[in-house]
């Protein structure tokens, strides 16, 4: 392959930009599909559940989502089996990246922040805390993307991008918590020991990313 030919990470957050415009399209119509023709409520009415089934395909085509599609993978195939998904070890990915140590701190990060806010009575939650969650879960999540896409020197700018995604959810998540400090179901503890463990990931995410580059840089695979 080409230098011409390898996006690199301003290529990939385009793509990524324009992906997720079509899954929320996809989406879109899929929920004001089922809001219109909700699925059969007789479960054992195979007939009826596999007359639903065609027809949501069908419009689903009919709206520039093809059979090849990997939004289809939700549905099952013509004939009525599951369909695949795409072909991979999986399994390897998974146990690589729960290998990677900004992974690692990410995700008890995420598993510390949500024991937390769980614990917390319904009635102080407040949207800021909700917000804040989303951030922090959003960090590991994107680390696994951007490692599930891989580091060979066709793939790595991909990584990239979603490495600086987790970088810009966990930046947001420190801004939240600072608005949260004076909460009510905020301690002095509790801030500390979030800020301090947010700010060593956002650090160590930072790193991670600058180590891409130089080995998207340096043309490694």
């Amino acid at each position: 392959m080409s230098e011409d030919e390898i996006w690199d990470e301003d290529r990939w957050e385009s793509f990524l930009r324009e992906n997720d415009k079509r899954v929320d399209r996809f989406m879109d119509l899929l929920f004001g599909f089922l809001a219109d023709f909700p699925p059969p409520e007789d479960d054992h009415d195979e007939v009826g559940r596999r007359a639903w089934e065609v027809h949501l395909r069908d419009f689903l085509r009919g709206n520039g989502f093809s059979p090849e599609d990997h939004l289809f993978l939700l549905f099952p195939d013509d004939d009525g089996t599951p369909t695949d998904a795409p072909a991979g070890d999986e399994d390897g990915a998974l146990d690589q990246v729960r290998d990677l140590p900004v992974y690692q701190r990410a995700f008890h990060l995420a598993t510390d922040v949500l024991d937390w806010a769980n614990a917390l009575p319904g009635d102080i939650k407040d949207s800021t805390l909700v917000q804040f969650c989303t951030h922090i879960t959003q960090i590991p999540a994107n680390i696994a993307k951007g490692h599930g896409i891989g580091l060979e020197r066709d793939m790595i700018g991909g990584n990239i991008a979603c490495a600086k995604r987790g970088l810009t959810a966990a930046n947001a998540a420190l801004h939240l918590l600072h608005e949260m400090k004076r909460a009510s179901y905020m301690d002095p503890a509790t801030y500390r020991s979030l800020y301090e463990q947010a700010f060593e990931v956002r650090n160590e995410l930072g790193l991670h990313i600058q180590a891409l580059r130089r080995r998207f840089d340096l043309g490694i695979d």
